[in-house]
């Protein structure tokens, strides 16, 4: 097999994992490598940046921004933060640059987070819909419907106990999941390419229809094929030759969650 390699005259297709060290809990940093690696199978030149507290960061760099789940203390200090990046974010985000934030993280794009003292931390301000965290906890597997896939989703929640208000838009309805989603089904934001849940972990492994929602939009920001056919250094590693064993994987780990879940739902 001959395998052409294109000219390699533009940058990688960059991601940039936000908070990295400090909003990073239950293996969240998966989603950014597995995305990465998604791109990869595409024969998509693509890079991982982590950016965290105190550093100068070009947003206009990035062509996806990942943002994960932390303790409600780490989270507070992420929001002491973030606030000189209101306008970058904004930007980003009417510019419909994708950007994922699971667990708390997406509690940051509202106009305050209010912690169980009663404590104001201001956020972005960039949705109209404020947090209010209480002393207790919302913990469980939940199964739910997205308004803009076909496929269910399953994840994990865990996080503060507590309320948001505010004029939103929640992409996700909770199907079976903890005793809060009896009462109150929608949970998440979504505006444009920003997508927000309280789902926790990697929940882009978990669900690989998800994770190539946004790799078919990246796929897309021109940045050069490795090759015409292939990867470049192994044919065989690329689903333009042949299909990805590790989506076969994740399907199926999916579909087992999907069953296992549902039947308890049953009971």
């Amino acid at each position: 097999m001959v395998i052409k390699v294109e000219n390699n005259k533009k940058e990688a297709i960059k991601i940039l994992h936000l908070y990295h060290d400090l909003l990073n809990l239950y293996g969240d940093w998966a989603n950014a490598v597995i995305l990465e690696r998604e791109l990869t199978e595409r024969a998509r030149a693509s890079v991982i940046e982590r950016k965290s507290i105190g550093d100068d960061i070009n947003f206009t760099d990035y062509d996806f921004i990942y943002i994960g789940s932390g303790t409600e203390r780490s989270l507070y200090e992420c929001l002491r933060d973030i606030g000189r990046h209101k306008d970058a974010l904004k930007n980003c985000v009417e510019s419909d640059i994708p950007l994922l934030a699971t667990g708390n993280s997406h509690e940051l794009f509202g106009k305050k987070v209010t912690d169980m003292k009663g404590t104001d931390y201001p956020a972005l301000g960039l949705l109209d819909f404020e947090t209010t965290h209480l002393n207790s906890r919302v913990t469980g597997d939940i199964i739910c419907r997205a308004s803009f896939l076909d496929d269910r989703l399953v994840g994990f929640i865990n996080r503060a106990g507590g309320f948001q208000s505010g004029d939103i838009q929640r992409p996700f309805t909770a199907e079976f999941g903890p005793e809060v989603f009896k009462n109150v089904k929608q949970e998440g934001i979504k505006h444009r390419n920003l997508l927000g849940t309280y789902m926790t972990g990697p929940i882009l492994v978990r669900n690989p229809k998800l994770m190539h929602y946004f790799a078919d939009m990246l796929e897309d920001k021109g940045a050069p094929l490795l090759c015409t056919m292939g990867n470049k250094l192994n044919p065989t590693l690329c689903t333009r030759c042949t299909p990805d064993p590790l989506f076969e994987y994740q399907s199926t780990a999916y579909n087992i969650t999907v069953k296992e879940l549902s039947a308890r739902k049953q009971k």
